[in-house]
């Protein structure tokens, strides 16, 4: 049997990990919605200048967690993301592809001792197999 033209679970991997961090940006954005609203009330009632803004505080602690999420970043490694927007000194040192490498790393190190990881790979990658396997035989009729 040939190797599917995508690698398969770098796909997976991928579209899980862009779910979850579309999930993330959207509790992130119902929580910034109405306390944007509050902030910039409080800011235009007592007069606060630009400097001491509660919502311009809370406008760079949402441009803090653009960067810590990453929402489309790292998505074509292998192409070589030459289209660099921003600058690195407002780079979160720690951010979540980062996170997601190291749950990676820790799946991969099960699945070289044979854990469950291995196991559960075996069956999905089976099932996987069969559904392109159906889908040829589909096309070849």
């Amino acid at each position: 049997m040939q190797e599917p033209d995508l690698p398969r679970w770098s796909l997976i991997r991928d579209m899980l990990i862009f779910q979850i961090k579309l999930a993330i940006d959207a509790i992130r954005d119902l929580f910034l919605s109405p306390v944007a609203m509050i902030c910039g009330l409080v800011d235009i009632l007592f007069g606060k200048p630009l400097s001491k803004s509660y919502f311009h505080k809370l406008m760079d602690f949402g441009h803090q967690s653009d960067s810590w999420l990453n929402l489309f970043g790292d998505h074509n490694k292998v192409a070589g993301n030459s289209n660099k927007l921003g600058s690195q000194k407002n780079k979160p040192e720690m951010n979540v592809d980062q996170l997601f490498s190291q749950v990676e790393s820790l799946l991969k190190d099960q699945h070289g001792k044979g854990g469950l990881t291995a196991a559960a790979k075996s069956n999905i990658d089976r099932y996987l197999n069969k559904i392109v396997d159906k889908k040829k035989l589909a096309n070849k009729k």
